[in-house]
């Protein structure tokens, strides 16, 4: 499932399907269960009919139903396009007069209508559920008056071949006030899910600001508070405790300008090679904002693997007791195939490392020509 951020439209069929509940699983045998009734009273009601031909309109009357009602199953969104709407209201009207016009007249009983003009009813009364009512409204008219005129050519009359229809019509007007007060629900509920999604989103931002903040002030006070403590008390900083100082803010300043390198690993290996007196310089462009939370805490995660690598390389030169030389870490821009870069040059290793974000790294062990991951000269530096 694709995640939904803030500002992203809502499609609330998408997010919740159709309004009504049209298409589900318990409407759908709710309708086997009809169309078996269907059956056993079409057959219970025309017992003593022996026409052929009235059995196969019966027959075909029944297909045409199965048909109109499987394509609105099959449509799952809350509008009904015009032309599946029509298509419905065509195959309804048409399935009842193919059930009407062939009734014989000498074994005609009123039970015998009821079935198609039920499920003329049960159909046209979802067409205006699907927002279509004007179809449903012009369709039950059309089956009035044709069944009208299979009143006049099986013998009964207008008056009662119509008579039969009109019970579906309570049952549309109802269906007709329901849907046009449901209108503005799908809105409401899109307002209201966009401002649940909003309000969860800016909680989330407060929340995760406040844990960054925590963590800050947390490393703050344990790297910078004794420092300046002993400033405040008038303390004479040796070169040594000088040194642990210079590195202390450019820690710091680590985590702010390079948030997406901060972990303990990386910490300890950049602190252990700048006391070495290699220049570390760590750079982030925002490649691991697309990234969510999650995918981030993920061990397999490509910006996981950035951080190993770079540990990696920083263990590596501090085994080698590496000297003068620098560093370049760097996080690249959001869109490149390349997720981070690292640039070694120290003493005799001049080693380019690139870790993609199909989770690839390639490393090429040549000299860099003097450009480290940011496109500057990467010759000796001071010490961050």
């Amino acid at each position: 499932m694709t995640p939904i951020r803030r500002g992203d439209p809502i499609d609330l069929d998408e997010t919740t399907g159709n309004l009504f509940g049209l298409g589900s699983p318990l409407l759908i045998r709710a309708l086997v269960i009809f169309a078996s009734v269907y059956v056993v009273v079409t057959v219970g009601a025309g017992w003593e009919i022996r026409s052929v031909a009235t059995w196969a309109a019966l027959a075909a009357g029944f297909v045409m139903f199965v048909a109109a009602a499987s394509m609105l199953m099959r449509y799952g969104r809350s509008t009904l396009p015009r032309g599946t709407a029509a298509a419905v209201t065509v195959l309804t009207v048409a399935g009842l007069t193919v059930s009407l016009w062939f009734l014989p007249r000498e074994t005609y009983l009123t039970l015998q209508t009821t079935p198609a003009t039920s499920a003329m009813t049960i159909i046209l009364a979802m067409v205006v559920l699907y927002r279509r009512p004007l179809f449903a409204w012009v369709g039950a008219l059309c089956a009035t008056g044709l069944a009208a005129v299979g009143g006049d050519l099986i013998g009964i009359g207008y008056a009662i071949g119509a008579g039969n229809t009109l019970f579906c019509y309570p049952v549309l007007v109802l269906a007709t006030l329901f849907g046009l007060m449901a209108i503005p629900m799908p809105d409401r509920l899109r307002m209201l899910r966009e401002q649940a999604f909003a309000q969860a989103a800016e909680e989330a931002a407060t929340a995760a600001s406040a844990t960054e903040r925590t963590k800050q002030l947390k490393r703050l006070d344990a790297g910078a508070r004794p420092i300046l403590e002993q400033i405040a008390d008038g303390h004479e900083f040796r070169p040594e405790e000088a040194l642990d100082v210079r590195l202390t803010e450019a820690q710091l300043r680590d985590t702010i300008r390079a948030p997406g390198w901060d972990s303990p690993e990386v910490g300890r290996s950049v602190w252990a090679v700048r006391r070495r007196g290699v220049s570390v310089r760590l750079l982030d462009d925002g490649g691991l904002d697309a990234y969510a939370p999650g995918d981030l805490d993920d061990t397999q995660s490509p910006g996981n693997l950035a951080r190993r690598m770079l540990v990696v390389e920083l263990t590596a030169i501090d085994s080698d007791g590496g000297g003068q030389g620098s560093v370049t870490a760097r996080i690249l821009p959001p869109g490149r195939e390349v997720l981070a870069s690292i640039v070694v040059d120290v003493g005799t290793r001049m080693r380019r490392v690139e870790i993609h974000r199909d989770g690839r790294v390639s490393v090429d062990a040549t000299s860099t020509g003097g450009v480290d991951a940011a496109g500057t000269p990467n010759g000796p530096v001071a010490p961050a």
